[in-house]
């Protein structure tokens, strides 16, 4: 059901962490991009890879993600998809 998608993904930004994450930067704030594990990488801005906090997101246990690096290398979905080990 699309409503209840849209509120359980209202409900996730409200505890993801993106926002304090070194990596995440005005170009993202600028968009209020937000989400990347399910959303996928930023398609428009460019970003130097620091810190990562992806471990440590409180949405991480409720939707049972195990990769990093969302906004870099996309959603978890998308990072299963590619048989990639590296964002664990």
């Amino acid at each position: 059901m699309p409503n209840d998608k849209n509120r359980i993904n209202d409900e996730n930004r409200t505890k993801c962490i993106c926002r304090p994450c070194p990596t995440y930067n005005e170009c993202m704030r600028a968009g209020d991009e937000l989400l990347f594990c399910v959303t996928g990488k930023s398609l428009t801005c460019t970003f130097d890879k620091k810190v990562c906090l992806c471990p440590n997101c409180p949405i991480k246990p409720i939707l049972n993600l195990t990769k990093a690096y969302y906004c870099i290398r996309g959603s978890e979905l998308e990072q299963k998809n590619s048989g990639s080990l590296s964002g664990r």
